[in-house]
């Protein structure tokens, strides 16, 4: 079975973060993203990483979330523990997703 996209990971990135205020700690945020989209991860998803043991979607999320403060979207860290948090240009994207799924229903 296949992994879920590192894309939709990031879609569902930015949607949770901005339902949460545009912040939230690291353990918080990838709570909600199970709570609100589990049921569409993929068996795989869920297997630990060989390398740390960290659970597959929430490493690939991480990840994503690096290339996502790359591109402007996600403040990066200042200090070790600090939230993810969107910027400006991630509220942006955050409402043009937001957007785009009221206007599909």
């Amino acid at each position: 079975m296949q992994l879920t996209p590192h894309e939709v990971l990031g879609r569902w990135l930015l949607i949770t973060l901005g339902e949460m205020g545009g912040a939230g700690s690291k353990q918080a945020v990838l709570r909600r993203i199970h709570e609100r989209y589990g049921s569409q991860l993929t068996e795989t998803d869920h297997l630990p990483q060989p390398s740390n043991g960290e659970v597959k979607w929430e490493n690939r999320t991480a990840w994503q979330r690096n290339r996502m403060v790359k591109a402007g979207l996600l403040k990066p860290y200042e200090r070790h523990g600090d939230p993810w948090a969107l910027t400006e240009a991630g509220w942006a994207a955050h409402r043009a997703l937001v957007s785009g799924q009221e206007r599909s229903t």
